[in-house]
């Protein structure tokens, strides 16, 4: 088995786990730990990867983290009307 598809099952079995934390708590909560899951990927796989595979994670990790910042920035929003 190739090191990008248990990558891809790692991170699968991560966001149904986060799905199932955060189904009460809201799409915040699942944004938020599905991005910890791609930044402990890209952490622990940082030696083991391809350039092309990094890349690739890298652009999920900016999507993730543009999604963060919208989500502080609605709650400080909500904070401060």
């Amino acid at each position: 088995m190739l090191l990008s598809h248990k990558i891809f099952i790692g991170m699968t079995l991560w966001t149904i786990f986060a799905i199932a934390v955060s189904i009460s708590s809201g799409v915040e909560v699942l944004l938020t730990l599905v991005l910890i899951g791609l930044l402990i990927t890209a952490e622990l796989t940082s030696g083991l990867l391809t350039k092309e595979l990094r890349s690739r994670l890298e652009y999920f990790i900016y999507s993730g983290l543009l999604l963060f910042v919208i989500v502080v920035l609605r709650r400080v929003w909500l904070v401060l009307s």
